[in-house]
């Protein structure tokens, strides 16, 4: 009789277990699919220059300004070479690096006319599927605020883990 009672804690477990690994599938792969969707974005206005990683850098520095570790920081750019990017953007004449007057190991990021064109159409890009995704796939605003507190627990508890060594 043991061995049945634990039988479904071991089937939720496993269909636990299942469904985390699925999920860490899906997370890799949607985003492989965003650097896509950019890259084409940038394809079709003949930008072969740069890649998604690199326009998507451009995107999220915008209309401010930012630093190379705060776009480390950022999720989106884990295991990207941030540095190696910058330097590209940089050469291409799409970002423009200033040391800050206040700490002088702080370079300030930002865009040129240039770049700001690329980051431009990225948040047009965007927009445009924001307003598609329900009528096109059936993606309703309350299915992303779900994902998105779902996707928030899971970045907390990846942090505590490295933090803390859980």
């Amino acid at each position: 009789m043991v061995g049945l009672a634990e039988q479904p804690q071991n089937a939720a477990a496993n269909d636990l277990h299942g469904e985390f690994l699925r999920s860490l599938q899906l997370i890799d792969r949607v985003h492989r699919r965003l650097l896509d969707v950019v890259e084409d974005e940038m394809e079709r206005a003949g930008n072969t220059e740069i890649n998604g990683v690199q326009a998507l850098l451009l995107f999220h520095i915008g209309a401010g300004s930012s630093t190379a570790g705060a776009l480390k920081d950022s999720a989106m750019f884990a295991g990207a070479n941030v540095s190696y990017n910058l330097k590209k953007l940089t050469e291409l004449d799409l970002v423009t690096q200033t040391r800050s007057r206040v700490d002088r190991r702080q370079v300030q990021l930002r865009l040129s006319s240039k770049g700001t064109v690329i980051a431009e159409r990225i948040r047009a890009l965007f927009e445009r599927q924001a307003t598609a995704l329900e009528p096109t796939a059936s993606v309703r605003r309350d299915d992303l605020a779900t994902m998105n507190r779902t996707a928030q627990r899971l970045e907390q508890f990846w942090t505590d883990h490295v933090r803390f060594r859980l």
